[in-house]
Order: structure tokens, then sequence, then C-alpha cells
């Protein structure tokens, strides 16, 4: 029911002017005016198409420019290099976006949509099961909101979508658009859910390229398809006047070459769109943008990154390396933050750890005690961006620890010591971000980036000219590479390692999110284009996004991976 309020503003100035003069002529009290308040309109009126297109790559659906999706560009938030997750099969996709938990935690992956042990290696700990947001749905002030979710895959709908009222098997990518099209006439319909797989299915007879004419037919059959829904979506009576849409249309997952499911960032790459009549056109870019995760916390309640089963490729060991980080945050005395030692300080490796806004490194060799090299150095945990450098160098028959911060050389430390009887800087630990060597010490909190390890000692020239290098690919020293963790993935349970020819990435652990953040490290360069703003879009964001516009609170134990971005547009849909 509509919410009213009393105009009573102008009979309450009245009556003062009545008794301020009592000699006036009086008249009666007009009757109450009542008005409809804008700000306590009913919810009911948000209602919300989602149109899922399995096979939609971003990049290639740029190129090929559909008319209907073009067409809807001036009332959208849109992007074409959108992300999906890092497991692209149809199950992963589509639980990621139904649910908005990634990959790395609902470890859903095959057809069945049932967490199965992977094949060979070590058994995983079954996950914990997150349903999909139509659960949460029926649980709140909008339990009444009439569901429907057309399909062309009985198995998804039987187990992905169980709590939908209304769930429909059709035969063909048609037969899901006539269904579709009968749903959103019905006046009582408030959320809409479309999936078209043509688009994949010629990807994997053809390519997922626009240059094959079977991709490109299909990307623009479907495109047909949705100009049908929107033309529908249209007719309704109330569309645009009681009736507030959001429509969402977005590929669930790529392709490269003629198949997908894999991690490959054509395998990821969607577009997604964002519409709703009200809206003002926007391209989003992950360009300029950075999506970081904030390494924090300690013992049961970590939030770190390892470098899992390197077999030793990062350990110093007794060859010259080099070892860069760049830092964000703040800290106290003396908790670690990116290691190569299993505890401090009764095992072999290294371990940087912070001296209030200071840093230091704590070097122990397989037949040497500890060596903590201690002196000042520059602040770096001020919440600014700042690039720590460890150099393991030979020179004058000796072996050193050389400390860079920004790029400048600020001490170098004996440690030739350390290799006497056969002794060596290695350890069996995982390479971490974050909380590990460090018992009994505090957490500290910081954003990383450009992690990377040279199997070299890079010069001082080399770091100082290599701090703010935004391809690394002109580094010189590119082929000495072993490892390289850009921390700016945005999406995922992994940082992944971009040194050419290595695969070694972090694996995160905890209960981490992706968030962006506006100081970008000296190595991003920012968006300059004033028709795009840097703004990673993700399949987990559709279930924040859902909720935000049914006015739905969301619940911190649901656990979402995403925050709601379209909020920051309020003013442009918000009826006043």
């Amino acid at each position: 029911m509509k919410k009213s309020k009393i105009i009573t503003g102008g009979v309450a100035i009245l009556g003062l002017l009545l008794m301020a003069t009592p000699s006036c002529k009086k008249y009666a009290d007009p009757a109450p005016y009542f008005e409809e308040n804008p700000d306590t309109l009913t919810i009911n009126s948000r209602k919300v198409l989602i149109i899922g297109i399995d096979g939609a790559v971003g990049a290639e659906y740029k190129t090929i420019a559909p008319p209907v999706l073009m067409g809807l560009k001036t009332h959208s938030k849109y992007s074409w290099d959108a992300v999906s997750d890092e497991t692209t099969t149809d199950a992963a996709s589509w639980k990621t976006m139904m649910s908005g938990i990634s990959y790395s935690r609902h470890q859903i992956k095959d057809s069945s949509f049932i967490f199965s042990q992977p094949a060979g290696g070590a058994q995983h700990t079954a996950p914990a099961i997150y349903p999909s947001f139509f659960t949460y749905l029926l649980t709140s002030s909008r339990a009444d909101t009439k569901t429907s979710f057309i399909s062309s895959w009985g198995t998804m709908l039987d187990r992905l979508v169980p709590e939908v009222e209304d769930k429909v098997l059709a035969a063909s990518d048609a037969a899901v658009k006539d269904s579709a099209i009968t749903r959103i006439k019905k006046e009582s319909s408030d959320l809409v859910v479309v999936n078209f797989n043509g688009v994949a299915v010629a990807g994997q007879a053809g390519e997922f390229s626009a240059s094959s004419a079977s991709y490109k037919d299909a990307v623009l059959k479907v495109d047909g398809y949705v100009g049908e829904l929107m033309t529908a979506l249209k007719s309704r009576p109330e569309y645009n006047k009681k009736e507030e849409w959001l429509v969402i249309i977005t590929g669930t997952h790529g392709g490269i070459g003629n198949s997908y499911g894999g991690p490959s960032e054509k395998e990821s790459n969607v577009f997604s769109f964002y519409y709703n009549e009200n809206l003002k056109e926007k391209e989003l870019t992950r360009d300029g943008a950075f999506a970081g995760v904030e390494l924090k916390g300690r013992d049961a309640e970590v939030i770190r990154a390892q470098a899992l089963n390197d077999g030793g490729l990062y350990n110093p060991g007794t060859d010259q390396q080099t070892i860069q980080l760049r830092v964000k945050g703040t800290a106290g005395y003396y908790p670690h933050f990116f290691s190569k030692m299993e505890k401090w300080p009764s095992t072999p490796g290294w371990s940087m750890f912070s001296a209030g806004g200071n840093w230091a490194i704590s070097v122990r060799s397989t037949t040497s005690g500890e060596k903590r090299i201690q002196p000042g150095s520059p602040v770096i945990f001020d919440n600014q961006w700042h690039t720590i450098t460890v150099v393991f160098a030979d020179s004058a028959s000796k072996r050193w620890v050389r400390r860079y911060t920004d790029g400048i050389r600020h001490d170098q430390t004996d440690i030739t010591s350390h290799y006497n009887n056969g002794g060596t800087i290695a350890s069996p630990s995982p390479l971490t971000l974050g909380w590990q060597a460090d018992p009994g010490m505090p957490a500290v909190t910081f954003y990383s980036a450009d992690a990377m390890i040279f199997n070299t000692a890079l010069t001082d020239e080399e770091i100082a000219n290599g701090v703010c290098l935004k391809d690394i690919n002109q580094h010189p020293q590119i082929a000495n590479l072993i490892g390289y963790w850009p921390g700016n993935d945005g999406f995922g349970g992994r940082l992944k390692n971009k040194a050419p020819g290595y695969t070694t990435d972090f694996i995160l652990d905890g209960g981490y999110q992706w968030t962006g953040i506006p100081e970008l490290p000296c190595t991003i360069a920012p968006n300059t284009d004033p028709v795009k703003e840097s703004l990673l879009v993700k399949s987990v964001d559709v279930v924040p996004t859902i909720f935000y516009w049914l006015q739905v609170p969301l619940n911190e134990s649901w656990g979402l991976e995403s925050t709601n971005w379209l909020a920051k547009y309020e003013a442009e849909f918000v009826k006043l």
C-alpha cells in the first residue's frame, strides 16, 4: 500500500495569523490534502530481467557490434571487458552468477552441479553449500516476488535454482525466447531469468571469434531474440511508469579457439550491460582500475596468498636473486608480511616484516642462526604505495643482502657466513603474502601489487628505472623473471603469475574480497578517457545488484563476494 503525507503547513500558518490578529475575518479550515510521498513509494514497482548468453566473448561482441545491444547503450552502464570467473564451465559460470560466490569457494564445475574431487592429487575438503540468490529472496521482504527461469538445460533448472516458482524447460533458444515473451507479458511477473546457449554451441562447432561466420550469425540471431524480449517488456502497460525495470544482459563465459572451461582471459572475458530507461550511457573499463585483495588478519582469521608447490623455484638457495613488492597499508611492530619461511626465527628462509612504519628482513640459512637486517628504512606503512626490493648478490667474493625502498638503496649486509658448511637459504614453506612466519605477532593490513622475483641480482640502475615500469615486457631482465604477480586480477581465488613461461599462482586463503581502490600503484596508468569509467564488472556483481534494485538488505552471513556498484548512479534513476 502506498503511504501518504498530509499537507498542513498552510493551515498552521493561517492559525497563527488568526491568533495574532483577532480582528481579522475567520475562515473555515480547508479539508486536508493528501499527496503521494515519493520517498515512500511501494518497492513492488522494482522488477528485474536477466538475460544470460553462454559463450559471449566480450571482445568479439564489441567487434561484431550486434545492433540491438548497441541500441541499448544509450541507457546502459556497460562493459566489453567484464569477467565471469577463473573456471568457465557452464555449471561454474552459472553457479557464480546466481550465487554471488566465485568458483574458488563454491567448487561447482561439472554439469551435475554437485561437488566432486578433482582427478589425481590431494583430496579437497568439500566446500560450504552456497545456494542461489532465490533462497535469500524467499526469506526477505520481497518473498512474494514472482520468479521465472527459462532455459534449455533441465539439470540447471532442477539443481541450481530449485527455489524458482516458475521453471521452464524449453527445447531451443527460439523456444526459450517464446516462453520468455509469454512470461514478460504477464502483469504479475517480477523477476525473469533467460538463458540462451546458441552462441556457445556455434563457438564450439567453429571458433569463438568474430571472424567465424557461424559464430557471428549465432550472435546476431540471439541479439534478435533480445530485441524481441525488450519489445515485449516495453509493451507492458506500466513499463517505465509505475514499473521500474532493471535489465541485465551478460555473457556467462567466453571461449578460446573452439573450447571453454579454463582460466584464460578469453574464456573469462564477457560483455555486460545494465539497462534502465533512466540510466545515462557510460562504458565501464578495467583499464586504469586497481581491484585487489586486502591481506590481513592472523591465525584462523587470516587472509593471505600462498604460492604452493613451487618445487623450490623461489628459494634464493646459493644463487643470486631479486625480490620486489609494492605495498599499501598499515602495520605495527614486527608482523611479517612477505616470506619464504615456515616459522620465524627458527626455520631457514627469509621473511620481510614491519618495524612500525619501516620494514626489515630476517634471513636464516640451513646451517646458521637468524640474521635480522633491521637498520632504519624509509616509512612504507603510511597507506600510500611504496616499492621495496631485496637483492641477494655476489660481490667481492662475498654474499650480500641489499635493501631498496622506492628504488633507492639504503643498506647492504654481509651474509657470507650463512653459506659456511654448505649452508643455503632454502625453505620448503610456500612463498606467502600475508601472515605466515610470525607466530605471536600482530597482523599487518595491506594491499599487494607487482610482486616479482628475478633469478639474478638487479643493478641499482635497473631497480631505480623499474620502480614505475608500466610494461613488464620492457624490463631489461625480463628473461630472468621467474615470478610476476600484479595482484590486480579483480576476481577469482588466485593472483595469477604473469611471468612468461611460469604458472605458479598465488592461491588466496580466508574470507577475501576483491575491492577496487582509487589510489593506483604507479605501474597502472589512470584512465583519461572522459566517456569511460574505470571499473571491473564481474559475474559476482549480479546478485548484490539485484538485491539493491529490489531493496533487499544484504546479510553478511551470505558471504557475497562483491558490492553493488550501481548505487553510485542513483541520481540518474531514483524518482524524487
